[in-house]
């Protein structure tokens, strides 16, 4: 990976994306109420979406300011979902705003964890228009000495509140993401159902082979819906884009449902592909960002057999939001 120097500036930079290792309530205060009532204070918009009991101690702090901040009950879905919701709040701000999103990291697969320091590192280029300041506070205590790493490679910034510094460690959100694509996805089971398509006349069979699988695994009418127009999005991106056909598989877990489009010879530039809203990222991929928008994961790797999108689904909304 190579790495990318923050502003050494004085004060915060612009669209600003702070790193906060905290061990303690006492640092995690030291932080956060300034942090917000600097906001308060220049009449910036501050929304904060953090654990109940952080919640419950910054509104004792701010007392009856607090009134004037936005608390999120429910925020935290899909890292595509996340970055768009931070992305479209600021943009919405006039001038310049604040937040304080504190990742939930509990009981999440290895997969997910990578897709959310995804999120992170993404998280610095979806700010860049925007002009808002993001505080990212990370527990010591309960947090993974592997994940507490990994933070430091996903933000510019270091912060202890009372002073913000370059983050010497800072990985550039694009190679970090392509790193993240390095994994390899584990192959299909041996039973999963196949359809292969060659042209546009066979996308429309190709949805009722999925609506068919996705109703037996039990997903309810509007994710059957989600699921299908992902797989019109994927294969299209064959058709129009690459070999002109593919191949899909199905399969099943207890508790999701996977279909993986391939295309034998596309090509696709993994690292930013889908993440960011297309109008502002100035790039192509339209159909791969409704892909991720519309869907609970979806994995892209291009090889040279060609280019995979693996999109999952849960089969019970299972992800608890804050």
């Amino acid at each position: 990976m190579t790495e990318s120097r923050a502003s050494a500036g004085p004060g915060p930079a612009r669209h600003a994306h702070h790193l906060l290792l905290y061990g303690n309530d006492e640092q995690f205060l030291a932080a956060a109420v300034p942090f917000a009532r600097d906001g308060l204070d220049a009449r910036e918009p501050v929304f904060i979406a953090t654990t109940p009991h952080n919640t419950a101690l910054l509104r004792r702090q701010l007392a009856a300011r607090a009134d004037e901040v936005t608390f999120a009950l429910t925020w935290y879905r899909t890292p595509a979902q996340a970055l768009l919701d931070f992305h479209d709040r600021a943009r919405a701000a006039r001038g310049r705003s604040r937040v304080l999103g504190e990742t939930p990291w509990a009981g999440l697969s290895s997969a997910q964890v990578r897709e959310w320091t995804r999120y992170e590192a993404l998280l610095t280029l979806a700010l860049a228009s925007t002009g808002a300041w993001h505080l990212c506070p990370y527990d010591t205590r309960a947090l993974p000495t592997a994940l507490l790493h990994t933070a430091q490679l996903t933000h510019p910034t270091l912060t202890t509140g009372g002073e913000h510094r370059p983050n010497p460690a800072h990985v550039a959100p694009e190679a970090f993401s392509a790193a993240c694509d390095s994994v390899p996805l584990p192959a299909p089971p041996r039973d999963a159902r196949q359809f292969r398509f060659d042209g546009p006349k066979q996308v429309a069979e190709l949805r009722d082979f999925t609506a068919r699988l996705a109703r037996r695994a039990g997903l309810s009418a509007d994710r059957i819906n989600s699921l299908l127009v992902c797989v019109d999005e994927a294969a299209a991106n064959a058709v129009r884009h690459g070999a002109g056909l593919g191949r899909c598989r199905i399969w099943t877990t207890p508790g999701e449902i996977y279909c993986e489009v391939t295309d034998p010879h596309g090509t696709l530039n993994t690292a930013l592909a889908g993440y960011l809203p297309p109008s502002t990222a100035g790039l192509d991929g339209r159909g791969l960002w409704i892909i991720r928008q519309l869907s609970d994961a979806a994995d892209m790797r291009t090889t040279p057999h060609g280019t995979t999108i693996r999109i999952r689904m849960n089969r019970q909304r299972t992800r608890k939001n804050r």
